[in-house]
């Protein structure tokens, strides 16, 4: 059934309804309680079997075991935001700069799930504190209380969503998503790892591998909404992510998205680029031994920063998050062929020098 606000005759993809559960939320690096109790009830919802680490970061799978190297989607559940110090003073959790952070930006804190809209008197570049003010409730909040952007949560139109929180919920959300499909078709072994705190450092991630939560034959893939850079477009597709900022990552994860990419059928487009905005959680992964990868959904007004130095909402393309499940269940149904792309590639390039050698050898002098 089609969406209010979507093109004539396209139709509401899953993902799209499950974002918007996630998106209306309100989430930020030690506080997301309410990203994760849905993301429950939607694993749940679909079969799969949801637990919580010792660092409640979320793991949700199939309910029953699966064949081969599993692949894991990684994602986080939170997004920069604000925690209470005190009666009218906060700290930014993320990384907005500091131009965006002026007088009179209107927030939207949380105590014990009452909301209380409050205005930004004064941010300190030095401290990443914050004054705000606001009606009486204000003083009422204390430490351990945190607020969000007042933004809109979410609005899908003309094939684009717009919400505040979409680094990383559409990653969530696609990884849900994804898991959903496994849960029906018993050849897909996928499972998501919800994290937490990604924006102060990857430290839910962090913590997932000092437990050895991940098995070391996994596949991992870092899903995430990331900053649209040259090159790369809003509704081209999802980008297979070659790497990050920090580093390059592993050619042989790549061959899994690789692998489901030449399979998805024609008019499904998918990008490949080295996106350099961000650093993401494929890096650390990759750090400590893994075989680790990075599927990027291109963001617009990354961590709400839009033009005019105003905060505005987040925006990424309906049909690349669509796209972006569809690939990870086409890699998922040809891992076999992703452990083979390296001697097919070796056999093709090798055809070359049986093919011209003997010229090489005539022509030495």
């Amino acid at each position: 059934m089609g969406r209010a606000g979507m093109p004539p005759g396209m139709a509401s993809p899953r993902v799209l309804g499950i974002l918007e559960r996630l998106a209306r939320q309100p989430t930020t690096s030690f506080h997301e309680e309410g990203v994760a109790r849905e993301a429950t009830r939607i694993a749940r919802e679909v079969g799969a079997s949801v637990r919580r680490d010792a660092f409640g970061n979320l793991v949700a799978a199939p309910p029953s075991r699966r064949a081969g190297p599993p692949i894991w989607l990684v994602a986080h559940m939170d997004h920069p935001g604000i925690e209470v110090l005190g009666p009218g003073e906060g700290r930014l959790l993320g990384g907005i700069a500091p131009a965006y952070l002026r007088k009179g930006v209107r927030l939207r804190f949380y105590r014990d799930g009452d909301r209380t809209p409050a205005t930004l008197a004064r941010f300190t570049e030095s401290t990443h504190r914050f004054r705000f003010t606001g009606p009486p409730e204000v003083r009422g909040l204390r430490r351990g209380d945190f607020g969000v952007f007042e933004l809109a949560d979410f609005r899908a139109a003309e094939d684009r969503v717009h919400a505040r929180q979409l680094d990383d919920l559409a990653g969530c959300a696609i990884s849900l998503a994804a898991v959903e499909r496994a849960c029906r078709n018993r050849s897909l072994n996928v499972r998501a790892l919800l994290t937490r705190a990604e924006e102060m450092g990857f430290v839910g991630t962090l913590a997932a591998i000092s437990e050895g939560l991940l098995p070391r034959s996994a596949w991992v893939v870092s899903v995430e909404a990331s900053r649209a850079i040259p090159g790369v477009s809003i509704g081209g597709g999802p980008v297979i992510r070659v790497g990050d900022r920090a580093r390059t990552f592993d050619h042989r994860a790549e061959d899994l998205l690789a692998v489901g990419q030449a399979r998805l059928p024609k008019g499904q487009p998918v990008q490949r680029a080295l996106m350099s905005g961000g650093t993401c959680e494929a890096t650390p992964w990759m750090l400590w031994g893994y075989r680790a990868t990075g599927l990027a959904i291109p963001l617009g007004n990354y961590h709400n920063m839009g033009a005019g130095d105003r905060l505005r909402p987040e925006t990424v393309a309906v049909r690349d998050l669509a796209t972006a499940v569809d690939l990870l269940e086409s890699a998922a149904r040809n891992v076999p062929r992703a452990l083979r792309r390296d001697e097919e590639l070796r056999r093709r390039l090798s055809r070359y020098l049986r093919r011209h050698g003997r010229t090489l050898l005539r022509t030495r002098a």
